[in-house]
């Protein structure tokens, strides 16, 4: 084996988000995007997703026990369980999105649900540790958190570039979301995706 051609996840991932970034013409603050690389990096080994210490705050855990955990938790550990709500709602909605396909919940869900994580965690910072530094790249995070899902699923697709596209989840999707990166996936297949007005939509 090579050695020299192996490239650490860090490399790997802070070239994939990137490349996102620049496709989607996003304007992402440094720390928001090495935040983001760094998440990405982290969900290799699922382990460093434990909030607290506690398996029921893991990647499983429904995102509605996650938020009564952190409501009841005493201060000092409700800041480490609205973080680990944000990071799991970023990587899902963002990694798996096609497990949302016609679901009951969808991915607007996890988005609502992780921003608001996000929020938490930059009032907690702000009012409780005086870092507004800290406080600014979360309350980024929180306000560009659906773009960044569009980001994380753009490299999850080019992770699966090779998997046959479903065309008609893609689409559905578009036409919930109209998602500039799934209009590309649609053209790049020679479909050429619809508007509707609002009141079609509805």
């Amino acid at each position: 084996m090579n050695h020299s051609l192996l490239v650490k996840p860090e490399e790997f991932f802070r070239e994939k988000v990137s490349e996102a970034i620049s496709n989607q013409n996003l304007l992402i603050s440094q720390d928001v995007e090495s935040y983001v690389v760094n998440l990405l990096v982290d969900f290799i080994d699922p382990t460093k997703l434990e909030a607290n210490g506690q398996d029921i705050l893991g990647i499983d855990t429904p995102l509605a026990l996650i938020l009564k955990s952190a409501l009841e938790a005493p201060p000092a550990h409700r800041l480490k369980i609205f973080k680990s709500m944000g990071d799991i709602s970023l990587y899902l909605a963002g990694f798996f999105q096609d497990y949302f396909n016609r679901r009951i919940i969808d991915v607007s869900y996890y988005i609502s649900m992780g921003a608001s994580a996000y929020d938490n965690v930059a009032t907690i910072i702000r009012n409780q540790y005086r870092d507004p530094q800290f406080a600014d790249t979360f309350g980024r995070l929180s306000e560009r958190f659906d773009q960044l899902v569009e980001v994380v699923a753009e490299v999850s697709e080019n992770q699966n570039a090779e998997k046959p596209i479903d065309i008609l989840s893609v689409y559905d999707r578009w036409t919930r979301t109209h998602s500039e990166r799934l209009r590309r996936s649609l053209q790049k297949i020679g479909i050429i995706p619809i508007e509707t007005s609002m009141r079609e939509r509805q």
